[in-house]
């Protein structure tokens, strides 16, 4: 299956591959791709945590686990409230903004795939 994106061309067995090797599924997904859709913005945890619909301390994990990988920028602010964002210039930023312009339920599709995948039959 071909995905087209504002003239190129996206294979789903590529999207698929994208997500199983960088372990994109879940919350972590479901984050990245509201960050894709807002990659200029920062938000504080309450927000995020407010917006995905889970807790604060799971989103927590979430976020250390993708601020030590490069993935999201962690700033204070002279209040002492954190804000994150996602970092520009990872090399995974940009193919994000592009998984988030697609169809949400293709995604959903090929990560139930990844999901099923993983569990031993």
């Amino acid at each position: 299956m071909v995905i087209d994106y504002a003239g190129d061309s996206l294979k789903y067995q590529d999207i698929y591959e994208f997500l199983k090797e960088n372990e994109f599924t879940g919350l972590k997904l479901k984050l990245l791709l509201f960050w894709g859709k807002h990659p200029q913005a920062k938000f504080n945890i309450d927000c995020i945590a407010h917006v995905l619909d889970i807790t604060r301390q799971h989103l927590r994990q979430i976020l250390k686990e993708l601020i030590d990988t490069g993935m999201v920028n962690e700033q204070y602010f002279s209040s002492g409230i954190a804000h994150y964002s996602l970092n520009p210039h990872h090399a995974l930023c940009l193919p994000l903004q592009q998984l988030a312009s697609l169809d949400w339920s293709l995604i959903k599709n090929i990560e139930g795939e990844i999901e099923r995948e993983a569990v031993p039959a």
